[in-house]
Order: C-alpha cells, then sequence, then structure tokens
C-alpha cells in the first residue's frame, strides 16, 4: 500500500514517516509508545537529524501495518543515493568549510545553490561575513563579479558595513 513512497527518492524517509504516521492519525508519541522507540528518536527520524536502522525500521512497519520489509531503511538509502547523485552533479561551489552555517541563518546552508544564488550571497557576505569568508566568496566568484553585484545593490540596509569591506578587501570604492 505505501510502496509508491519508494519510488520518490528525492523525499527523505522522515517525510515519508510522518506523512503516514498522520494518516495512520498517530501521534509521534504514540508512536513511539507503540514502537518501543524512544519519542525524541521518533521526533528526529522526522525532522531528519537521525538515520534509522533496520532494527527501527521493522518496529515502525510492525505498528503501521507496512508489510514491506526494512521499508524506511529502503527509503533513506534511496534518499542517500539521490543525494549523492545530486552533489555529484553539482555545480562548483566554495570551500564551504570557510562559512558560518549562521550567516544564512534564515535558509538551509547545505541547499544553497552558489550559481543561482549568487547575487544573494555576495550582498550577504559582503553585509555580514567576517574576512575569511569575504576572501573565500572573492576567490570563488572573482573580485569582477562581486563588483558588478556589489554596485547593483540598491538596499541601503548595512550599507556603510557593505562598504568598508568593499573597501577593504577589493580596495575599491562602490560609488566609481
Amino acid at each position: 500500500m505505501y510502496d509508491k513512497y519508494l519510488k520518490y527518492n528525492n523525499i527523505p524517509f522522515g517525510a515519508i514517516l510522518d506523512r503516514i504516521r498522520t494518516k495512520e492519525n498517530l501521534s509521534q508519541r504514540e508512536l513511539a509508545l507503540r514502537s518501543g522507540i524512544p519519542y525524541q528518536r521518533i521526533n528526529d527520524f522526522i525532522a531528519n537529524r537521525r538515520r534509522i536502522s533496520p532494527e527501527n525500521s521493522l518496529r515502525l512497519e510492525k505498528v503501521l501495518g507496512i508489510d514491506f520489509q526494512c521499508f524506511f531503511y529502503q527509503a533513506q538509502t534511496n534518499y542517500d543515493i539521490y543525494m549523492a547523485t545530486k552533489q555529484h552533479l553539482e555545480q562548483p561551489s566554495p570551500d564551504k568549510s570557510k562559512f558560518r552555517k549562521t550567516l544564512f541563518w534564515d535558509t538551509d546552508f547545505d541547499a544553497l545553490d552558489w550559481q543561482r544564488n549568487y547575487e544573494w550571497i555576495i550582498q550577504r557576505v559582503f553585509d555580514y561575513g567576517n574576512g575569511t569568508e569575504i576572501k573565500e566568496t572573492i576567490r570563488f566568484y572573482g573580485r569582477k563579479k562581486i563588483l558588478d553585484v556589489l554596485r547593483s545593490v540598491k538596499d541601503a540596509w548595512n550599507e556603510k558595513i557593505r562598504n568598508i569591506n568593499i573597501k577593504k578587501y577589493l580596495g575599491d570604492d562602490i560609488e566609481n
């Protein structure tokens, strides 16, 4: 009945678990009680903060009446393969270890599209970034591209800091 979810390899198993749990009208707490899996672990599965073991997959399948051995484990594996393939085919990105995830506090850092969102990223780094982040952004995008982007920014928010960083790291006056 639920094996149709396995064809959607771009959906994390936690989202599938949550969908099935909701369809079965079970709270996370009730699912935890019935399966013998701690509530926090169920919550972590649904939030995709924890991977599932074959044993826990079997426990959840029993409670949810899923007649497909290691269904959730298979869904997790399918998603892992999808993500590995996607990352392998992805466009180049800067050295992410040089960026604080808090710089991009309002978005999923690991899902940033460094090619498509370059204008927003450049502005964010020059508005809020530290020296290491600014230098890596310059290395990745190049001086000319960054200056072109920053010259087109009309947002006055953090303009003073942005201009200080431009002068300091690019040696250019944005007003030119």
